[in-house]
């Protein structure tokens, strides 16, 4: 009796359904490749069976491609080749096989999932919006090891190919359909019929996918590839500054697999898949991969049951501001199918607000992801209003102004009044203590904080900011939310700044000071997204905004006196009406929203000539070890509930480098003893504020570590 394929005969027709019941997922894991190799073995020499399709017996899931435990476990490189090229020869059986073969997909097709379906005669897919086919591996620090790097360009070329392999994009149905990675494209309900029709002939040799003449031009000739191959190495290095391997391999295999014989690319895939699983940078992405399945088992997923049953769905939600966060959030409700109303006193803000919603919605008109009644549907979602009347009755209100605590305790003072049973207060607020919001609140109990990071629409991370009198079930409903909205949440508790911006308060002042010190600020940012990360710090406080971001600073200051210090100067820089990028004016300027240079009178508001020359480790590690030692005290307090929410907020909050994990991953890689000797050169230089954390000292000292289970 099989553990994972359930098979139904239809007239000499084998529909195989895979269904892993000890798994949410249909991964491939060892197990599970070794049944459906001897499954495989049997189908093709038994004389009965005229064709084979391959299925889900999960609802909204085809396969979602290899175990990534799996793939973590191979000692090294050669044992990881091995693996990828046992995957390879199922899979080329299923090629070969003298017999019909359809990958019927509905739902997730990714990584292994879509290799198999690329190895099978036929494809069809689902029109469900739940069917998604992609090869995310390049996420993961790896390129896809089952024939996707060879298969895929032959089937749909080499541009198409690449963009799918080095992005890891997902594409639906219809998309899969136009692009000639699928045979056919009907709803859910006929799919296995039309598999059967389909498992009931041979693709004929001519029933290739019709080529471009753009396609024939480039791919059609060595010439034309090579240039493709230039360009393409270019466009790499210029989004991953090099520090990616995955994708530099990605692109080899592509192109020098394009010029050989299948099996000979099937081989060079192999090679390529051993050496990436074992680099820093794909263990550190794996570690991030674990780390966002370990966030989702927060202690508060359960609470609310008794309350809402299991369905904690929000409906309606209420947003207080119609300012660019306001806008961004009642956006991505409305996005998402929620009903939301937005008040603001200002005609003009909510007319713009109403205006950017469009904008928002006709864009994916635009690209071709939705449709025009689609988008006039998602901006009728959106209600504006000059007065909160009825929030009081919606299922939660977010409260996103400026940052004065006397205005949000006003705001939720007016609202909370005969509001519902299950009614919820949030605030999207930047560093305001949630205790102190609610110190006056007659339902502190319903009060949580919902931190979105900006721009909304773009920004996965949400923090959700628990307070001491927070309702477990609030708590649940509005990570409920969180998920309705397609964010990744961690949960934290109350605190000046919370996580996030507690710790990156300390890698902004860091930089600050050292712009007061009289280094470039275009010199700083340099050297800080020479590290990794996606923009420097200067250039992320004009992101944030200088109002928010001296907000920020000033209630860490106030905070952590004795440990956290920002430069005077600041304060005639944020005088000066400069808002960042909001208002095209900030430590650079802006013109139609893109960064043109420094603006030099910043040096002169700040009275600094920028002449300084730094060396660019010193600069690195002021920055980055002062995050990361906020970090680690993050821990120690017990903001953070465990290293993974620290890792997960660094890198989906503020960008910290992927490849590296995370701040905690970050002290793994690098070791907790080297860490504390830096810190302490750091300290004997500039002071207190970089004395390690006694914990990370305890670390070094034991060779202990936060992830003593993971490789380096």
């Amino acid at each position: 009796m099989s553990k994972f394929f359930s098979q139904v005969n239809h007239n000499g027709i084998c529909v195989v359904a895979f269904n892993r019941l000890d798994k949410e997922a249909n991964t491939l894991a060892t197990g599970v490749l070794r049944e459906l190799d001897s499954l495989l073995d049997g189908l093709i020499k038994d004389s009965a069976v005229k064709g084979i399709v391959f299925a889900s017996g999960k609802k909204d899931q085809f396969i979602a491609g290899a175990d990534i435990d799996d793939i973590a476990s191979f000692k090294n490189a050669a044992e990881a080749a091995a693996g990828s090229r046992a995957m390879q020869a199922m899979f080329q059986k299923v090629s070969l096989c003298q017999k019909p073969t359809v990958a019927a997909i509905h739902g997730a097709c990714l990584g292994g999932g879509l290799e198999l379906a690329l190895a099978c005669s036929w494809r069809i897919a689902s029109t469900d919006e739940k069917t998604k086919l992609g090869l995310p591996e390049i996420q993961l620090g790896f390129i896809p090891g089952a024939g996707g790097t060879q298969r895929l360009p032959r089937l749909i070329g080499l541009a198409a190919s690449l963009d799918m392999i080095l992005t890891a994009r997902r594409v639906d149905g219809s998309r899969a359909l136009k692009m000639g990675l699928v045979d056919a494209c009907v709803p859910n309900g006929l799919l296995q019929a039309e598999a059967i029709k389909l498992a009931s002939k041979m693709r004929p040799a001519n029933a290739g996918v019709k080529k471009s003449i753009a396609r024939i031009a480039l791919e059609g000739n060595i010439i034309g590839r090579r240039i493709m191959a230039v360009k393409a190495k270019q466009a790499v290095t210029e989004k991953t500054k090099g520090l990616y391997p995955a994708s530099y391999k990605a692109l080899d295999a592509v192109f020098s697999g394009f010029e050989l014989s299948l099996a000979r690319g099937l081989e060079l895939e192999a090679d390529y898949f051993g050496e990436l699983s074992q680099t820093s940078e794909s263990r550190a992405l794996v570690h991030l991969f674990n780390a966002s399945n370990a966030v989702k088992k927060h202690p508060y997923k359960d609470a609310g049951k008794d309350r809402f049953g299991d369905d904690l769905t929000v409906s309606s939600v209420g947003v207080i501001g119609g300012g660019f966060m306001g806008c961004g959030i009642a956006t991505v409700c409305a996005d998402r199918g929620i009903r939301v109303a937005v008040s603001d006193p200002s005609k003009e803000s909510l007319a713009r607000l109403m205006k950017a919603a469009r904008e928002f919605f006709f864009k994916k008109v635009k690209r071709r992801r939705i449709r025009s009644f689609q988008a006039e549907s998602c901006v009728a979602q959106i209600t504006p209003q000059l007065t909160p009347a009825g929030f009081n009755k919606l299922d939660v209100v977010i409260e996103s102004v400026f940052e004065s605590l006397d205005l949000k305790q006003k705001i939720l003072a007016g609202l909370e009044k005969d509001c519902g049973k299950d009614w919820i207060f949030a605030s999207n607020t930047s560093a305001l203590p949630l205790k102190d919001i609610a110190g006056k609140s007659a339902n502190p109990e319903r009060v949580i904080g919902m931190h979105f990071f900006s721009p909304v629409d773009k920004m996965p991370l949400l923090e959700v900011v628990v307070a001491e009198k927070t309702a477990p079930w609030v708590v649940a409903r509005i990570v409920e939310l969180g998920s309705q909205l397609g964010k990744t949440i961690i949960v934290v508790k109350d605190s000046p700044g919370f996580y996030v911006n507690r710790a990156l308060a300390f890698y902004l002042a860091e930089a600050s000071m050292m712009v007061a010190e009289g280094v470039a600020i275009d010199y700083m940012d340099d050297a800080l997204t020479g590290f990794g990360w996606p923009v420097g710090p200067i250039t992320l406080i004009d992101e944030v905004g200088l109002d928010i971001g001296t907000h920020v600073l000033k209630t860490m200051e106030a905070a952590w006196p004795s440990r956290f210090k920002t430069p005077p100067q600041f304060k005639q820089v944020s005088d000066s009406g400069r808002l960042g990028r909001k208002n095209g004016k900030g430590f650079y300027i802006y013109v139609d929203g893109k960064r043109m240079g420094v603006d030099k009178q910043v040096y002169e508001l700040m009275n600094v000539q920028p002449n300084r020359s730094l060396d660019k480790e010193d600069m690195i590690n002021r920055c980055v070890l002062g995050y990361v030692s906020e970090t680690i005290l993050c821990l120690d307090d017990g903001v953070l509930p465990s290293p993974y929410e620290g890792d997960i907020g660094s890198v989906f909050g503020v960008g910290f480098p992927p490849f590296l994990g995370g701040p905690f991953k970050y002290i793994d890689l690098i070791g907790a003893k080297e860490i504390v000797s830096r810190m302490k050169a750091l300290e004997s230089k500039y002071g207190k504020r970089f004395t390690p954390p006694s914990s990370l000292i305890e670390m070094a000292e034991s060779g202990k570590k936060y992830y003593p289970d993971e490789k380096c």
